[in-house]
């Protein structure tokens, strides 16, 4: 009885695994993957259901500072951020992956907001399918005469 309840107080303390699977062999739950094998260099932090990335994914620089973070919806969609170095935002806009007999293609489509290292709105780009279509400038980006 009491070995039974010391096991049940341990498994409620214990972290659960980084890598679980399905019944099918599918990744399920919350994963992490790392630059090194002793796993102390962060590469991404995100869930799957059945195999398929779902929610908040963070995707980590070889420094550690994030680099870039999607939120993955239905149907394929995902909004997508790209951050400095400083940890500003860089860009910001929607993607989908359509799966096609040659492989997955990945896109960026609508509006994309392009920002300065500051973190005011530089530019807005549109895309259609993956393809540019048109940029529009917010602030002045006219050369300064040299001195």
């Amino acid at each position: 009885m009491l070995i039974g309840l010391a096991v049940i107080v341990a498994a409620c303390t214990a972290t659960p695994p980084t890598g679980r699977f399905d019944r099918l062999g599918q990744r399920q739950g919350r994963h992490r993957a790392y630059y090194d094998d002793a796993r102390t260099q962060l590469l991404t932090r995100g869930r799957y259901r059945h195999g398929q990335p779902v929610g908040r994914w963070r995707y980590y620089a070889l420094a550690g500072e994030l680099q870039r973070q999607e939120r993955y919806r239905r149907h394929g969609f995902s909004d997508v951020t790209y951050y400095y170095p400083s940890g500003q935002v860089a860009r910001r806009g929607r993607a989908r992956v359509i799966d096609e007999p040659s492989g997955a293609h990945f896109f960026w489509l609508g509006e994309w907001q392009h920002f300065s290292p500051a973190g005011t709105l530089d530019s807005v780009q549109r895309y259609e399918l993956g393809k540019h279509l048109s940029t529009r400038y917010l602030t002045d980006k006219r050369k300064l005469p040299e001195r």
